[in-house]
């Protein structure tokens, strides 16, 4: 098994300066981690992530390229 790190972006919050009108958003980026045997597993699991609208995924990146699972539940 890998594990693999999946970084996403969305937007967050939006600010109007007062007086000027220039607005900005916060850009909130999170990681997700999955236990699998191919990136391509992953890219499966994470579908719900490539179909909302209020998402981007950024990256899969190959954070461990080896690990022993002990035990599952």
């Amino acid at each position: 098994m890998k594990i693999f790190r999946v970084v996403t972006e969305r937007d967050g919050e939006t600010t109007v300066t007062p007086g000027t009108g220039i607005r900005s958003t916060e850009i909130q980026r999170m990681d997700h981690r999955y236990a699998a045997e191919t990136i391509t597993e992953v890219w499966d699991a994470i579908e719900w992530m490539r179909n909302d609208q209020e998402q981007t995924v950024i990256a899969i990146i190959e954070e461990h390229p080896a690990i022993t699972i002990l035990a599952a539940k």
